[in-house]
């Protein structure tokens, strides 16, 4: 018989910390801005109560205990907890995932989804997630560039003191794998500009903890990622383009989200999963300035995205479905019961499966969706990295901050560039004369030996250098996979290196 399971993905943010209480005010969790929001429009279902009142809090076992019961009870067979790991290991909202590690008979099956993205005020210049623009205090300045905690991801020893904080998750029985390797997710997968060297490095780390392999999920991204073993595409967020502001609010169809969806094709060579949503309402974070709610939403729509949803999965072979969100209230993304829907979504949802299932067994058939807009989507832009990478480096140097910083931070004195085109011939300038000695530089193209560097061809035996430094930062994991033929060197992105300085 034909077996699919279903994930959701599980906001940890329904509890009182210090962050919150200084960012957002005192006792601020995801319930204030829950019980805050405001109906804007004519229809606008605001605010959202929960079932009996139930605004729970996350670090009480008997809230992970009722939650584990309606799992079970409506077919969710586990939850991807957002996990948020910043600079030098500063973590938040940490506390309900180390709880369920303790409370080992809380039957909750669970992973990790890293959601990889700088915190930041609504004024910062740097972007990110701005969390909750109608509770920010206007005159709290913590850091000059509006920044509360920075995603940068540093080298070997940030890479290793971040996995071993994941080893007693990854042992545990509950703990979600696939053929017995652990599943990790990353949101913003293609923003890790070392995911190639961290990935590599962690997969050896788990094999000395007896942990076979590591199963990488990125999202973010509708095009292969070396390095990941699948790809999860899927709304609401993949389609906000769909729709068009009115009076201040982004209003996108809820069905056209869901055809999007679902005329999603697989990535070619990459394992794809595709994960559906139930609705999405995020003005009572935002409020009427860049809130965004989906227009159309019903029961009877969710179930039969879902429905579609599973056919689609199960005919790629996929074994799970992935759904935005268990409990996602204040964004209005979320299957626990209301006091206006109740239960009908966790019931739709296994409905959906159940019978998904039953007709999938009988017809077998590909159900063909048009694609309502082409270029809506996460897709791959040519020169992308070059151009971020560039910004990056600009904006150092407005700071007065150079390139050679990151190099005496990680005791390279040694290295060889990787390309000498535009912005290999400008590291080569911002190092000549410095105390960064440049060995060589890497390039087919041997005819510019007119400087007083050695030329090399990539395809031969490389001197021993501390780092290798790539230039050509969009073509990355290409020139990566030829270069470990012939060194066992660091071999660094410029675009690392540009980013991790910021």
């Amino acid at each position: 018989m034909t077996q699919i399971k279903t994930l959701t993905m599980y906001l940890p943010q329904f509890h009182r910390t210090s962050d919150n209480d200084a960012w957002w005010g005192e006792g601020f969790t995801e319930w204030t801005a829950v019980r805050a929001a405001k109906s804007l429009f004519e229809g606008h279902m605001q605010p959202r109560v929960p079932l009996n009142k139930y605004y729970y809090n996350l670090l009480e076992k008997e809230t992970m205990q009722k939650q584990a019961e309606w799992m079970h009870q409506y077919g969710v067979d586990g939850q991807c907890f957002y996990h948020y790991y910043f600079e030098n290991g500063r973590m938040t909202l940490e506390k309900p995932a180390e709880n369920l590690l303790k409370w080992t008979d809380v039957d909750m099956p669970f992973c990790f989804c890293w959601a990889n993205t700088t915190w930041a005020r609504t004024w910062s210049n740097i972007g990110g997630n701005t969390w909750a623009d109608e509770f920010e205090k206007k005159d709290a300045k913590e850091n000059v560039n509006g920044v509360l905690l920075s995603q940068k991801y540093g080298r070997e020893s940030e890479w290793k003191k971040h996995f071993d904080y994941l080893i007693p998750f990854f042992k545990d029985d509950r703990y979600i794998k696939v053929e017995n390797h652990p599943i990790f997710m990353i949101t913003w997968v293609d923003a890790i500009p070392c995911l190639r060297q961290m990935v590599e490095y962690w997969k050896v780390l788990a094999a000395k903890e007896g942990i076979p392999d590591i199963y990488f999920i990125g999202m973010g991204v509708n095009y292969n990622v070396p390095s990941v073993d699948a790809i999860l595409i899927g709304g609401p967020q993949s389609f906000w383009n769909l729709g068009k502001p009115t009076e201040g609010i982004f209003r996108p169809q809820y069905e056209d989200i869901w055809q999007q969806t679902l005329a999603v094709e697989p990535i070619k060579g990459c394992k794809t999963f595709i994960g559906g949503f139930t609705d999405y309402d995020d003005t009572g974070r935002r409020g009427r300035h860049g809130g965004i709610v989906t227009e159309g939403f019903t029961v009877e729509k969710f179930y039969e995205g879902m429905k579609k949803l599973y056919k689609k999965n199960i005919l790629l072979g996929n074994e799970y479905v992935f759904i935005n969100a268990w409990n996602e209230w204040g964004e209005g993304m979320y299957l626990e019961p209301d006091e206006h829907f109740r239960f009908s979504l966790l019931d739709a949802m296994k409905r959906a499966k159940i019978e998904a299932i039953s007709e999938f067994e009988e017809s077998k058939v590909k159900e063909n969706i048009a694609v309502i807009d082409k270029e809506v989507g996460y897709q791959k832009r040519s020169f992308v990295k070059t151009v971020n990478c560039f910004n990056y480096w600009m904006t150092l140097r407005e700071r007065g901050k150079h390139i050679i910083n990151y190099f005496i931070q990680y005791e390279i004195t040694e290295i060889a560039v990787y390309g000498y085109g535009t912005l290999g011939k400008h590291l080569v300038q911002e190092l000549d004369n410095s105390d960064i000695s440049i060995k060589y530089i890497i390039d087919k193209n041997v005819r510019l030996n007119h400087l007083k560097y050695d030329f090399k061809m990539p395809d031969q035996n490389l001197p021993h250098v501390d780092a290798i430094i790539v230039t050509p930062v969009d073509e990355f994991d290409n020139i990566y996979d030829i270069l470990k033929n012939y060194t066992n060197d660091k071999i660094i992105s410029l675009l690392e290196i540009t980013s991790e300085l910021m």
